[in-house]
């Protein structure tokens, strides 16, 4: 009976893990969830559309939204780590602890073709050419366009989220972003 349910995921293209894509989404977005140190940092998967955020506490003006990118998954690559290779991400321990302080980083390029969207406050000096984001009435935000960006998280707990990303995502996406899911 098992061999004929996994008959039938195959033959109709379906993921033959009994993960849901909800399931697997959650676990994406726990990983890429964090606060430490006057920062929160969070994700969000909408179907195959990914959106990072980074937000900072800054005195004068409480919490803004400092930077997010916006991604359609299937285009967005995670880069092997240079320095370890086999590695898809980075990470160091800042402070030893107890708990351990780590800082931890998932890098990204886009396939050719494609640009993932960056929106930053603009408190923030622009670096290239930029367009306006509607948030907060156009006043607070604006576009960049980015052939790579970084994903970064600091804090307690760090070492194993990281470490978690690059898996998750690339089975999320094999699983319900690409032509044969």
């Amino acid at each position: 009976m098992r061999n004929h349910v996994l008959s039938v995921f195959l033959a109709f293209g379906l993921p033959a893990h009994a993960e849901s894509q909800s399931t697997l989404a959650a676990a994406i977005e726990n990983a890429g969830t964090n606060a430490f140190n006057g920062e929160r940092h969070s994700v969000e998967i909408e179907g195959c559309q990914m959106t990072t955020y980074r937000w900072r506490d800054r005195p004068e003006h409480g919490w803004v939204l400092w930077t997010s990118v916006q991604v359609d998954m299937v285009d967005a690559e995670i880069n092997e780590n240079k320095l370890r290779p086999g590695e898809k991400f980075g990470y160091a321990v800042r402070d030893p602890g107890p708990p351990e302080i780590g800082f931890g980083l998932i890098g990204f390029t886009m396939r050719p073709s494609t640009l993932a969207r960056q929106e930053r406050s603009i408190l923030r000096e622009p670096s290239k050419e930029t367009h306006p984001s509607p948030r907060g009435g156009g006043s607070t935000h604006y576009y960049e366009y980015r052939k790579e960006f970084i994903f970064i998280l600091e804090g307690p707990g760090v070492a194993e989220k990281v470490r978690n990303f690059p898996t998750l995502y690339e089975r999320y996406v094999e699983d319900y972003c690409t032509f044969a899911s």
